[in-house]
């Protein structure tokens, strides 16, 4: 299992190319969407800036954890997955594996639209806050990451693409990331709250609001990891065993 993980890290390691959409691009948004906020300006009970910060660092993290599944498509186009699948490694560890890895993808998104957000809007959080909002984000994305492993291996590796980033934009959109659910219709508001990606953005959210993330929230994204885990595991299986 150690030595599964080391090989998956070095993998992760060797592409960087997720990189560049994980934070070139949400920074980029942030800088659009902050241009005319004021100071003084909130949404809920979070200062506009910080709020679009945790919009968009999490936006970041779930194109970063989901493109998993591209590499994963990949893989089971070689026959890699063929060849795990005679391995000691179980599914479990498997998903376990990779989503834990994938899921470090979230950081750099955080760090960087966290910086920027911090020199160029003034946004002001304690250090204990600093690590919560990293942290939290950090573990929040893992639900993402089955979510993508689950795509890569039930999709051929020329459809993977599309479907993730249609998967991210659509989890994105409804889930209140570009448009605050406050602003939305109230049918799409209600949609909003169960999705796992305003789940994950609360906790964000609720850090930058010098809050503790509402437990009804945090149970929601728990159930989601649980999905995704268990489909991520269950469509691992029906690949490796396809010839």
């Amino acid at each position: 299992m150690t030595a599964y993980l080391r090989f998956e890290l070095r993998r992760l390691i060797r592409d960087p190319r997720v990189i560049v959409f994980t934070v070139v691009l949400p920074v980029l948004i942030y800088f659009i969407s902050t241009g005319s906020a004021g100071a003084a300006d909130r949404i809920g009970s979070v200062q506009v800036a910080a709020y679009l910060m945790v919009s968009m660092a999490a936006y970041g993290a779930l194109v970063g954890v989901m493109s998993v599944g591209i590499g994963v498509a990949n893989e089971r186009a070689t026959g890699w997955l063929r060849q795990l699948r005679i391995s000691p490694v179980t599914p479990g560890q498997v998903v376990a594996v990779k989503a834990l890895l994938a899921s470090i993808m979230a950081i750099p998104s955080v760090a960087a639209v966290g910086v920027i957000a911090a020199t160029r809007n003034g946004v002001e959080l304690s250090a204990p806050q600093w690590v919560a909002l990293v942290g939290l984000l950090w573990l929040g994305s893992l639900p993402f990451a089955a979510l993508g492993l689950a795509l890569g291996f039930s999709m051929p590796p020329n459809l993977i693409q599309p479907a993730s980033m249609l998967g991210v934009f659509g989890l994105a959109f409804l889930g209140g990331l570009f448009v605050p659910v406050e602003a939305m219709p109230a049918a799409l508001a209600k949609i909003a709250t169960w999705l796992p990606s305003n789940r994950y953005a609360e906790l964000g959210w609720s850090v930058a609001g010098d809050k503790a993330p509402p437990l009804g929230g945090v149970a929601i994204l728990v159930g989601w990891a649980v999905v995704f885990g268990g489909l991520a595991a269950l469509m691992y299986r029906r690949s490796a065993a396809q010839k």
